[in-house]
């Protein structure tokens, strides 16, 4: 793993959060509609089930609620083992870059606005932050 992989975990957690938290949505959605007849299914004789049929979306709801409970806690403990990496860096300057960049997920325009320097400064202080970037 390079290190931007390393110090973009904390984004794409958030992401897999969002994403999990739209499909509870989608699941609660589904839960509540009523279902219509399917006539173009199969007929198969055996044993039908007797749940009602929003019981599977409730269940796949709950199921994903606690993943993101889960995904919350490892998304603190990525929080702080990338700001405990970052703070290990001995200019504040490119401390401050990296926290706007891999924490905030700022674009390099709001970054080089924030921190008042030049894009290509900006991109040059980010190129030596990496290079002096040491994880375990």
């Amino acid at each position: 793993m390079d290190v931007k992989q390393y110090l973009s975990r904390y984004h794409y957690l958030e992401l897999d959060i969002k994403h999990m938290q739209d499909e509870i949505k989608e699941y609660k959605r589904l839960a509540n509609s009523i279902p219509g007849m399917n006539f173009d299914a199969i007929r198969v004789d055996g044993t039908r089930s007797l749940d009602a049929p929003f019981t599977k979306w409730i269940h796949k709801a709950l199921e994903k609620e606690l993943q993101i409970a889960d995904f919350k806690k490892q998304l603190q403990q990525v929080k702080c083992e990338i700001i405990s990496v970052i703070d290990k860096l001995g200019d504040t300057e490119h401390k401050k870059l990296l926290i706007y960049r891999y924490i905030d997920w700022e674009s390099w325009n709001v970054i080089a606005n924030k921190m008042y320097i030049s894009l290509s400064t900006l991109k040059r202080w980010h190129k030596i932050a990496l290079q002096s970037i040491l994880f375990e």
